[in-house]
């Protein structure tokens, strides 16, 4: 209706089913408007003076590896890692932005070797934040349980919800954004990896983070949406996805 799309996307919305649809490669979520359609136009102003966390696998790390691509001045610090699974660390000095990707805690399923030292859980990661009015945390996870029994998801986003309960109570201001996993590929492994286990959990995901305030980002519906069956969605889906997550900082 013309209400509900009168009011502009922010943190404790709740996404209907379908949450959105794509019209000319642009992501149109039905139960908010966007602030523009191209919020990347002001996306140097949106975060300047921010402090934006990523802690998830490696579809949010396709984000900060998107931002220098929008960001004329967001640089990398080489913190002389080894392999993808290492932590990014971004920064803008001109406009005062750090944006930091650091993976979740087990089980991360790779066939890579990966250090442990500054391995954490994303519960302990925000018991660790003080949190405040220019701190952002993006957080998604999903595609390394798949795997498992499902009792240890369920355990493992509860404290979550539990950890951003208690951010909230010592700085209120601070945005929490969700980012549901995805859709991918039907490979060999198909028993253990497939959608049927992601789109219970990303079921599960929705109803544990209900009546929080924070803001979703709905991974799973954008790339149902596009067609995208790998576990990487293209660049049109993760440049749509953090459209999405602008609008709800701007």
């Amino acid at each position: 209706s013309s209400r509900k799309m009168s009011t502009k996307c922010q943190t404790g919305m709740s996404p209907p089913f379908p949450s959105g649809y794509f019209l000319h490669n642009h992501w149109f979520p039905i139960y908010c408007s966007l602030s523009t359609n191209e919020p990347f136009s002001h996306i140097e102003t949106c975060l300047a003076n921010k402090i934006i966390y990523l802690m998830g696998d490696s579809t949010l790390r396709q984000w900060i590896e998107y931002f220098p691509k929008v960001m004329k001045n967001f640089k990398f610090f080489n913190n002389h890692g080894i392999g993808w699974h290492k932590s990014y660390f971004g920064y803008d000095l001109r406009n005062h932005i750090y944006i930091q990707w650091k993976k979740h805690g087990h089980p991360f399923v790779t066939q890579s070797f990966f250090s442990m030292k500054d391995h954490a859980y994303i519960t302990n990661e925000i018991d660790r934040l003080g949190g405040g009015a220019n701190t952002i945390i993006v957080i998604s996870v999903g595609q390394h349980f798949r795997p498992f029994p499902l009792d240890l998801f369920i355990r493992r986003v509860l404290n979550i919800r539990k950890a951003i309960e208690n951010l909230f109570l010592r700085s209120p201001e601070t945005k929490v954004i969700i980012k549901s996993e995805n859709t991918r590929e039907m490979n060999s492994d198909v028993e253990r990896f497939s959608d049927f286990h992601g789109y219970i959990q990303y079921l599960l995901v929705k109803d544990i983070f209900r009546g929080l305030n924070v803001g979703v980002v709905d991974a799973w519906d954008m790339t149902t949406a596009c067609g995208s069956r790998v576990v990487h969605p293209p660049e049109i889906v993760v440049k749509n996805q953090i459209n999405l997550f602008l609008s709800h900082i701007c």
